[in-house]
């Protein structure tokens, strides 16, 4: 990657970095706020629901218009989407707010995904893939961090909320949009993008599961078997996962996404399951670990496997679509995981979701022949 790309590589993910971090400061403030159980879990998955339709309506836009207007057009939505609640924060507003939220960072975070890899350029797509979501931790870390600066202050943070998208849509004002590879976005339909990208995005939902299982009980299965390290699971899990896809970046790429899923699927649902049963703290934390390193090389592996026969003027329909189902997999694998909690115990239901995420590589990596033929006799020109 030549420096003037590097430069514009880095500016967009520490666009993105900010809008996650705008989402991060709402998150840890929403506990403090006055609200009932029922209301403060629609309050925290409200985003989901509309990023999960979101995010393909992003890709598109970004295929079509190019990744720079349509990330401009999401910073906005979701700066816009703070502004009343600075003059106050009823809930029917909150709610409001928070799937506007969620709307734009959908739209925001499939034309950055789009960026990414047109900047990257073929052979480094893995590395881009994984980027976007140390963007998305990273945000989510610094954002509550800032909550707790500002005193779990509403005001503040909800001016914080709006002020972030807004610097994070800075960069994209000036930077131009990447050159649009040859192709007409249109050649390939709705229903063959979907065929192309299903598998590895259940795959990417089964994967999410264990995540959304460590976030749910991983705490309560320490609390239950007594390890006293059960405070670090979540933190340790994201810095596990940045560490990661920072110095692993290379591996998709490099090794080829098949060999990467075959790998860290597996990886990740025995850390998980360790996590889940284990009575030692060290062993619980050393789940923990393995569980991070192997989700953090899966999903770009999936995302890799995604993009595998979709031609380049679709990337981004096809990354909005793949990464919906890590919505899906949110509003999914919380309430199955529960069920399996309340009838095995936090354990149990960690244990239910590791083999949840073992499925993955298998159900990811199946070729699609009719479709990739009639892809490739249709990219073929006359004789």
């Amino acid at each position: 990657m030549d420096p003037a790309h590097r430069r514009s590589y880095l500016a967009v993910l520490g666009g993105a970095l900010a809008c996650y971090a705008a989402l991060g400061a709402v998150l840890r403030l929403l506990p403090h706020l006055a609200l009932s159980s029922a209301l403060l879990g629609l309050a925290v998955g409200a985003p989901a629901l509309t990023a999960v339709l979101a995010r393909p309506l992003g890709g598109r836009l970004g295929d079509g218009f190019g990744p720079r207007a349509v990330v401009l057009g999401g910073t906005l939505v979701m700066a816009a989407a703070g502004v009343p609640l600075l003059f106050g924060h009823p809930t029917g507003l909150l709610i409001a707010s928070r799937l506007a939220a969620g709307a734009g960072e959908g739209v925001m975070m499939s034309a950055a995904v789009l960026w990414l890899l047109r900047l990257a350029g073929e052979g480094r797509r893995g590395r881009a893939l994984g980027h976007i979501g140390l963007a998305n931790y990273g945000g989510l870390t610094l954002g509550p961090l800032l909550t707790d600066a500002l005193g779990h202050r509403p005001g503040a943070v909800f001016g914080a909320a709006v002020a972030l998208p807004l610097a994070g849509g800075l960069p994209a004002l000036a930077l131009r949009s990447p050159v649009r590879p040859d192709g007409d976005p249109r050649e390939v339909g709705a229903r063959d993008l979907l065929a192309l990208t299903l598998r590895p995005g259940l795959g990417l939902l089964l994967v999410n599961v264990g995540y959304v299982a460590l976030l749910s009980f991983g705490t309560r299965a320490a609390q239950s078997h007594g390890v006293g390290a059960a405070g670090a699971y979540i933190p340790l899990f994201a810095a596990t996962v940045i560490v990661m896809r920072t110095a692993g970046a290379a591996i998709p790429d490099r090794f080829g996404a098949a060999r990467t899923l075959w790998v860290a699927a597996p990886v990740a649902a025995v850390g998980l399951a360790v996590a889940g049963t284990s009575r030692a703290s060290v062993l619980a934390v050393a789940g923990v670990v393995v569980l991070a390193a192997g989700q953090a090389l899966a999903v770009p592996a999936l995302g890799l496997l995604a993009l595998a026969r979709v031609p380049e003027a679709r990337h981004g329909a096809a990354a909005g679509l793949f990464f919906a189902w890590f919505d899906a997999g949110v509003g999914l694998g919380g309430p199955t995981v529960g069920l399996l909690a309340g009838a095995a115990g936090p354990g149990g239901g960690l244990v239910g979701a590791a083999a949840a995420v073992a499925c993955a590589a298998p159900v990811a990596y199946s070729s699609i022949p009719s479709v990739a033929r009639s892809l490739t006799l249709r990219s073929k020109p006359p004789v």
